[in-house]
Formats: structure tokens, sequence, C-alpha cells
């Protein structure tokens, strides 16, 4: 998820649309006359009404934009308005517009709040035609904001051109039902039931002599050893060769907690130089990895940013260095990373047209880019068991509807990656239901693969990624940061699609945009989310059992799905001792073990 920062730089007047029709529907919340146009940064354009007679839908004029000069980002042009009417919590909200351009013109529409961090509530962005078309964005509002508290944006700073606007409408229809049915299934017996349904099986041991008899009343100790469910992090922070005391409780920590680790494959820092890919330094991090037990995934493969200054911006050009770059890294790691963030944000990759990634989004649609991605990768993995991601923090319709788009050619990935960094406030639990809810239709595994929350409150006064060392984690934060995790943890524990859950950053320590987001502070001493997660992994959620075979040599018990070590001991003293894998899923487990 990128971080978005404006200097507001020009207001440039205000216009009315005249004639907007809603029919009998909900009223506007948006008013006609507040549209302001911005021009940012050095970019030009201006704002002009004008009449038509083919205007859709009844309207009979448009806002004209004109952009005659452009500059990064894509919102250095924008049309604004604040939201005057409060927007309620729960409440699904759709946000709608007519448009077009004689240039196909892109335009970014959004509802989001006002104020950095700017989180978007709902949005859609078309490439426009010379054709006059409604586009549409809903959403269920994950927070209530107040009056002002959110605005409306048609961001177009993408190219010079023409975009005509009219019609724009955002309209409160009412309670969502998925709230109140999401309300349900949080709930903390609904929530249990569903970790005892979905992530345990009942594990049978049958204690058997060397003849094969049952042997009564042996001693059985059944103690997990691993997971099946993914519980990881970014571990970015890794340095395998470095002795210093905050890097060993760094690496003593990480492999304490988890099973499952991320390890940094950006292009632009794998290979700032063509042709020179930091191998070694991966190859490090891997070995470390492989030798703590932890199953790794490289992130990610194919993505528009931390692109290398030196490789094209032609997609023509760009296409086949991504394709080597992906057959490379999957076939230099076969035997050793087995998860593949193989295309990263590609709904956002449009926005950034100056890098080869960004272009061939622009061009052929993300969707098209994801599937040749995955193919790509498909081939390179063969005869590997690898599982090949695809990875967006857009958990809305465009999303969806990049994924549909897949599955409509056969292409889906393994797994779906979903973000959720919550660096401007975190979600409302129902959403975290909501939002994979949404994307179980596909019936794929589900990813939560970075997750953030703060533990401190912003530093007030910067319109961008406050300066390292002025966002302070606070005990107050820190005890909410460790409540909100508890039940985010357990509630996607409890889906039966989720899979993975990968936190986003380990520590304080070089975190991303400089918040206190870690699980330990800058010193690598454990906040109390740390233990908070320690007690649910290990301890709730981690089978540890001790019971007594019956009269026909059988010690039954509901264990978690992973790995287990078995250990028998017969009223003699003879002992045995077994290692039982559960995958995930597989459902009822019997295992015999012989006392010889």
């Amino acid at each position: 998820m990128r971080f978005k920062c404006l200097v507001w730089c020009a207001l440039v007047g205000c216009l009315g649309l005249q004639g907007v029709s809603l029919g009998a529907q909900a009223s506007n919340l948006i008013s006609d006359d507040a549209w302001q146009l911005v021009s940012a940064g050095g970019a030009e354009a201006r704002m002009e009404r004008v009449a038509v007679k083919d205007g859709p839908d009844g309207n009979s004029s448009v806002i004209r934009v004109t952009i005659s000069k452009t500059v990064d980002p894509f919102y250095s042009v924008m049309l604004s308005q604040s939201v005057k009417p409060p927007l309620a919590k729960g409440r699904r909200v759709r946000l709608s517009f007519w448009a077009r351009s004689s240039t196909g013109n892109r335009v970014h529409t959004v509802l989001e709040k006002n104020g950095p961090p700017f989180v978007p509530y709902a949005s859609v962005t078309p490439t426009l035609t010379s054709q006059w078309r409604r586009y549409v964005a809903t959403a269920v509002m994950p927070v209530s904001c107040a009056p002002d508290g959110a605005g409306v944006r048609l961001q177009m700073g993408y190219k010079e051109g023409v975009v005509e606007i009219t019609g724009v409408a955002l309209q409160d229809m009412g309670p969502d039902p998925q709230v109140a049915a999401a309300a349900e299934a949080i709930r903390p017996d609904a929530v249990q039931a569903r970790i005892r349904q979905y992530r345990m099986a009942d594990l049978t041991i049958l204690v058997r002599d060397a003849s094969g008899r049952p042997v009564p009343d042996a001693t059985v100790h059944v103690q997990q050893l691993r997971h099946a469910f993914l519980f990881g992090c970014n571990i970015f922070g890794l340095q395998p060769d470095n002795q210093e005391e905050w890097q060993k409780g760094y690496q003593r920590r990480f492999v304490a907690l988890f099973n499952y680790a991320t390890l940094p494959f950006y292009w632009g820092s794998f290979e700032p130089e063509q042709g020179k890919p930091q191998y070694d330094r991966l190859d490090a991090m891997a070995k470390w990895c492989a030798d703590h037990g932890l199953a790794m995934k490289g992130h990610p493969l194919v993505w528009h940013d931390v692109y290398p200054r030196w490789a094209p911006t032609d997609p023509d050009e760009a296409i086949p260095l991504l394709k080597a770059r992906v057959f490379d890294i999957i076939k230099h790691y076969g035997n050793t990373i087995h998860y593949w963030d193989v295309v990263n944000e590609a709904n956002s990759s449009p926005d950034y047209p100056k890098t080869g990634t960004g272009a061939w989004a622009l061009r052929d649609g993300p969707a098209k880019l994801v599937g040749t991605a995955l193919d790509w990768a498909r081939e390179a993995s063969k005869g590997l068991d690898d599982v090949l991601i695809y990875n967006d923090f857009n958990t809305g319709q465009q999303n969806l509807a990049l994924l549909s788009a897949l599955e409509k050619d056969g292409k889906l990935p393994d797994a779906i990656g979903l973000q959720s960094h919550m660096h401007g406030g975190v979600w409302p639990l129902e959403e975290v239901w909501n939002a994979a809810q949404r994307f179980a239709r596909f019936g794929k595994p589900i990813h939560f693969t970075e997750v953030t929350v703060v533990s401190g409150p912003r530093p007030q006064g910067y319109s961008g990624i406050p300066p390292r060392g002025s966002w302070l984690t606070t005990p107050g934060g820190e005890a909410q940061q460790a409540d909100y995790l508890a039940s985010f943890y357990t509630i996607l524990f409890s889906h039966p699609l989720v899979q993975a859950i990968t936190y986003w950053d380990f520590s304080d320590r070089g975190a991303w945009q400089n918040a206190p987001a870690g699980l330990l502070r800058a010193d690598m001493s454990p906040k109390p989310v740390y233990d908070r997660l320690m007690k649910l992994i290990h301890g709730e959620w981690w089978t540890k059992a001790d019971g007594k075979t019956d009269g026909r040599g059988s010690y039954k018990l509901r264990a978690f799905y992973g790995e287990h070590r078995v250990t028998v001991t017969a009223a003699d003293g003879r002992t045995a001792v077994a290692t039982v894998p559960m995958p995930m899923g597989s459902g009822a487990k019997k295992v015999t073990v012989v006392l010889k």
C-alpha cells in the first residue's frame, strides 16, 4: 500500500454541475457547486463549465478539465470537494459519475479520508473513452466520518489531455446486511467453534506390542512441534553474520514465535546494477531461515515500485527482462523457497506509467499482466511444490474484477494475498471477516500478507511520512495494539480459507513509514502484543496432551493441524516415539505406535 501526500499548491476556482439527475434514489451527499480544481507541484490545468446537447442522463452541462502539463504523482491534478454530511460506519455508499475523454485519459475517482493518511473507502479507476460512460464504485464504510471528514477526488494527472465529467454522486444506500452477518460471525462462541472445526481434527493413537496386541494403560504424551498454518512476518531486518546483541534478540524472538518468513526480492535493491543480482545476500538469509526451520516466501517478483533505475520504461523492452527475472529467481531457489508473491499490486500499476511494469499494465491491463507473470512462474516452478500468489492492498471491487478476469481465463493464482496495513487506523473486526469472505468466492487459499497495526499515535504536523524517531510507541498504544491483533488473528485463524498471516514489520527498528509498527520495540524488547501472540500460537492453539490408553490400547484427542511428537510409555517402562504429520485440512488421523 502506498502512502499518499499532496502539497495543495493551487486552488483554481469552483464550478457547479447543472441538471444532475439521481432519479428517485438516495439523495446526493456532495454538492453540485463545490468542486475545486487542484493543480500541484508544477502541473498545469484549467477547468470550465460547458453546455452540451448530448449530456448523459439528462445532464445539460459538464465540467471540462484541460490538462496541459503533468508531473508525478498522478494526483497532482484533481477535482476535489469535502463531504459535508457525516458518514456512518456500516452503511453502504455508492460513488458514481459520467465521464468521457477524447484523449483517452485515466481518472482515479476515490472517496477517502480527508487529511493524511488518505485512507480510501471506495474507488474506481477507469480509462475513459470518447463515449459517455457511467462508472460506479460501492463500499461499506469501515469507520464513521464526521462532517468534512471525508472527501471525493477525481485524480487525472496521468497525462495531458481533456476530460469531461458530469453527474457525480455520492449516495448513502443504507445499512449493509453483510455487516450484521459479520457481527454474528465474529462472536467469540462462533469463532471458537470454527477454530475447533477447521483448525483441528481427531488424532487416535493405537498402542500395540511387538505381536500386534493392544497395550492398555500405557501413558501417552502428545507435543506439537510445528503448525500447518503459516504464522509469519517479513524478516527484512535479518543480518545472519551480525553478532550484535540487538540482532541476536531479533533472531531469537523471530524463530520462537513464527514458522514462516518473507524475504525481500525488490528488483531495484536486488539488482541495482544490471546483470549483478545480489544472490549472496539473499542466499545467506534463506540459508539461515532454512537452518531454523522456517518456511519462506519471496516478495515480490513483478512490481511497479522499487523499479531499477537502469531498467527500461518501454513495456516491450521490460517484459523480457521481467520474464527472465521470474525464471532465474524461482529456479535459483527451487529447493528452498516455495511461496512467491509473483505480482504485487497490479491494480495500481497503471498509475506508474514511467516504469516498464506500469506502462505494461496501462497498455494491456492489470489482469493480462498478472496472468502472463503467473504463466511464467508456473513454467519456472514446474516439478516444484510452489505456491504462486497474487498480492494486493485493494480488497474491493477492483481486485475482485481482476481475479474474476483471471478465473475466466483459467489463470487464478494458487493463493490470494490481501494486505492490511493499518497505519491510519484499524479495520473494524467485521471488515476483517468480510474481507476474507469477499475473496472466498474464488475457492482459493487466502493469505493475509502484510498486516500492520501501530502502537502509538501519529505525530502531528506531517503531511507525508514522519521523520525517523518522531513516531513513538506508547504504553497505551501498545495495549491497544495487543488487544486488536489478538482479535484480528483469532478471527482469521477461524476462517476456513485463510492459511497464512504475515505481520509487517517485526520490530520498530527500520519499520515502514518510520512507524512504531513492530511486535518488538527498537531495542528488541517485546511489546505486549508479542506475548499475546505467543500465548495464542504456542499456547491456546498448540497441542499438548497427556493421557492413558483404554482397554483397546487406544487414546484419542483433538489436535491442531501440524506436526506432533507422540511419546508412549508402557507400565513396564518400554518407550516408543513417533512423529505424526497432520497436514492442513487432512481430517481425522490414526497412527499405530509399536512398543518393542
